[in-house]
């Protein structure tokens, strides 16, 4: 074991001189995300490196995410208001007979 410990220098690992002082996140490129970002690079064009466009994306992605569940929170209330003042007509009863398993 003292063997393996001689070839590795600590100041590898304690380098002082860090891009960034915040922690890093490892995502392994499995083929699914190795083809999310080509199929990305082909529609845009981008050249960035694969952790600058992975972290544009994921930033990106957070925002339309939040975005995408404020809509839908505000569709549900459009709806459920239309529904308590009259405007719009829908027959639980009809739905639930089409919910319903088949008669055995």
């Amino acid at each position: 074991m003292r063997r393996l410990f001689a070839r590795v220098t600590l100041a590898s690992y304690t380098d002082l001189d860090m891009p960034s002082k915040h922690p890093r996140i490892a995502v392994t490129t499995d083929p699914e995300l190795g083809e999310a970002l080509a199929r990305v690079r082909a529609a845009t064009g981008t050249q960035e490196p694969d952790a600058t466009l992975l972290r544009r994306l994921a930033v990106e992605g957070a925002g339309a995410e939040l975005k995408a569940s404020r809509n839908r929170r505000v569709a549900a209330e459009g709806l459920f208001e239309a529904m308590d003042a009259g405007k719009f007509d829908l027959d639980l009863e009809a739905i639930d007979r089409l919910n319903a398993s088949p008669a055995a």
